[in-house]
């Protein structure tokens, strides 16, 4: 009898052992991850921007630049028990304050090389910014956890997109100037800055909780550096009659992007 017992905690031991070593998730190796993430912009409004402005009824109205929102999916695969390797697709949006102050300047050289000058006094709303990332990363589970569930760390480089989906932006001219409105609007953003390049350098930190055999919830915060490509190739203020020249706006996303670097995310994991 007691050689049964013996026998049967033994092998209830060794089928324990070998459950603790399979990799993945009940079995399950592949999995998805769907989450939203979003970041209140206060670096942006401490050294990067003043407030600027939206539009309610055709009328400006002062406001902080809040809006910074993305959401993303990635199809991932547990390698070992501690490290996983996944592929990600995101499009964040936020958006950009182009004015330094309540003014639009421009100057530039006709036909005839002259040069032209003009000062505007102006309120401008926020650029909209759609930015795309395609992103491969490797996920390592730390202390006790196993990918996918359990704390682990990400880290990954990505490709990133920067378009500009919405270029009518509403403006508000003083009203001696008030006849300038369709003209300066039509003229307001050079079209050969459409979209930018860029890559994405992720530092990320999570906790992945089960709810059952399939599916898990997590949370977790990212850092990220944001380095833009090609400056040099888009045109300056004096290469463009518009009143914001591909330069111009350049620089004004990559500032944003450096200055956006903490974001807090959560979702669903699902084992496939």
């Amino acid at each position: 009898m007691r050689i049964k017992r013996g026998l049967l905690v033994c092998l209830l031991f060794f089928c324990l052992c070998s459950n603790a070593q399979e990799v993945g998730y009940y079995g399950k190796r592949v999995f998805l991850e769907i989450d939203g993430q979003g970041q209140i912009p206060v670096l942006q409004a401490i050294f990067g921007e003043r407030k600027g402005y939206t539009f309610h009824n055709g009328s400006p109205k002062r406001s902080f630049n809040l809006i910074d929102l993305a959401y993303r999916a990635s199809l991932n695969i547990a390698i070992t028990e501690r490290v996983g390797f996944g592929l990600e697709f995101s499009q964040r949006f936020y958006a950009v304050n182009l004015e330094a102050i309540d003014e639009i300047t421009r100057s530039f050289k006709d036909s005839s090389g002259s040069l032209i000058s003009q000062y505007l006094p102006a309120k401008v709303s926020y650029l909209p910014i759609r930015e795309t990332v395609f992103m491969p990363r490797v996920l390592i589970a730390l202390n006790d956890g196993r990918i996918p569930c359990g704390f682990a760390s990400e880290i990954g480089i990505g490709y990133s997109l920067i378009q500009l989906p919405n270029k009518d932006l509403d403006i508000a001219l003083d009203s001696e100037f008030s006849g300038l409105q369709t003209s300066v609007k039509e003229q307001l953003i050079d079209p050969k800055g459409d979209d930018f390049q860029g890559m994405v350098f992720m530092y990320g930190f999570r906790m992945n909780y089960a709810i059952n055999k399939r599916v898990l919830f997590h949370i977790g915060f990212r850092y990220q550096y944001a380095l833009q490509f090609g400056k040099k190739k888009y045109r300056r203020m004096e290469e463009s009659e518009y009143w914001f020249s591909p330069r111009e706006t350049w620089s004004k996303i990559n500032l944003r992007r450096q200055l956006g670097i903490f974001s807090l995310g959560t979702g669903l994991t699902f084992t496939l």
